[in-house]
């Protein structure tokens, strides 16, 4: 008997449905789902090359939610891949479910098919990023939520604060992203989210932190409004690969010393470009909904969807859910 059942959205992603069979394929000849059971979420007939692997099996769904598909609409294709594996993943049928398909369509229906955690009125995107130290920092929300209340950075706080326990952090720093430190300057919903932090003993409340200070070692779980958060996300990913290239164009560019130089500095450069590199990390979690879902990068490619897989295995295995703790009764 499988101790998890992980789910993968077979029309996910860019590359899809190849990269998602070949993902699944590298899940488990690499062994990362160990005792576990992947299941291919999607039409029976595209799904090629996995008769001899016991561990993978499928689960009927049609390819019907595009790049395009609005949220709302995407309530509404309940025979879609993201619909049934969100529905699969309320009634237990599956322990997670993964995904590399349109964002809002699998948010609104980890939101509303899978559903919200008891004490949980927001779910969010949480993302780690790299930091000094090697250490992550916990950026909430990364995408799921463009306009929230001082209310939800309370949820955001508690879904974080879990992801950091789940990544190493045994008590973690919260900060909320603003235009400065100090505590009268920002808008006035950071403002009055930041009283509602200090009143909260859960919560570890450090203070305002700056865009500049995302990589540092002053706080663990960066909180904002999904729309800042994922222009950050994508600010930070841009200008690495920006920097990246131009050293590239330089390097070949430059003499013999510049390359002489850059041969010595290659395996830095290297530790330097798996950082940033988004395979590594496999995805985001949306926290906050009854179960594990996964957001996988939309680009992702089969070791990108292996990994997100292992992601999700990590996160059962782990008891995340169990870290987030509410307040009974809420």
């Amino acid at each position: 008997m499988s101790k998890f059942r992980i789910g993968i959205d077979l029309y996910g992603g860019d590359n899809a449905p190849d990269s998602v069979i070949k993902g699944a394929i590298f899940a488990v000849e690499n062994k990362f789902v160990k005792d576990s059971t992947i299941v291919l979420v999607g039409d029976k007939k595209d799904i090629i090359d996995t008769e001899k692997y016991k561990q993978i099996e499928f689960m009927d769904a049609e390819n019907l939610i595009k790049n395009s598909t609005k949220p709302t609409e995407a309530l509404k294709l309940k025979n879609s891949s993201i619909y049934i594996g969100c529905e699969a993943l309320k009634n237990k049928k599956l322990d997670a479910f993964v995904s590399a398909g349109n964002t809002g369509a699998l948010l609104a229906a980890g939101t509303f098919v899978s559903g919200r955690l008891k004490g949980i009125k927001r779910p969010a995107l949480a993302l780690a990023l790299p930091g000094k130290q090697n250490k992550p920092r916990i950026l909430v929300d990364a995408g799921a939520n463009a306009e929230v209340k001082p209310e939800h950075f309370k949820d955001f706080a508690l879904e974080g604060i879990a992801y950091a326990k789940f990544m190493g952090i045994s008590n973690p720093r919260v900060g909320i992203l603003n235009i400065g430190t100090e505590e009268e300057k920002g808008s006035a919903l950071v403002k009055e989210a930041a009283n509602i932090l200090k009143s909260e003993k859960k919560i570890n409340y450090v203070g305002f932190i700056e865009a500049r200070e995302i990589f540092d070692v002053n706080f663990d779980v960066l909180l904002t409004d999904g729309f800042t958060g994922n222009n950050v996300l994508k600010t930070i990913e841009g200008t690495a690969y920006y920097i990246l290239g131009e050293l590239k164009d330089s390097i070949k560019k430059g003499g013999l010393f510049t390359k002489l130089g850059a041969l010595l500095l290659k395996s830095s450069l290297y530790s330097l470009k798996s950082k940033i590199d988004y395979r590594q990390y496999g995805g985001t979690f949306f926290l906050g909904v009854n179960g594990i879902l996964v957001k996988a990068h939309g680009s992702s490619d089969a070791e990108a969807i292996g990994n997100a897989i292992y992601v999700a295995y990590r996160a059962l295995d782990q008891k995340l859910i169990d870290n987030i703790e509410v307040n009974e009764g809420v």
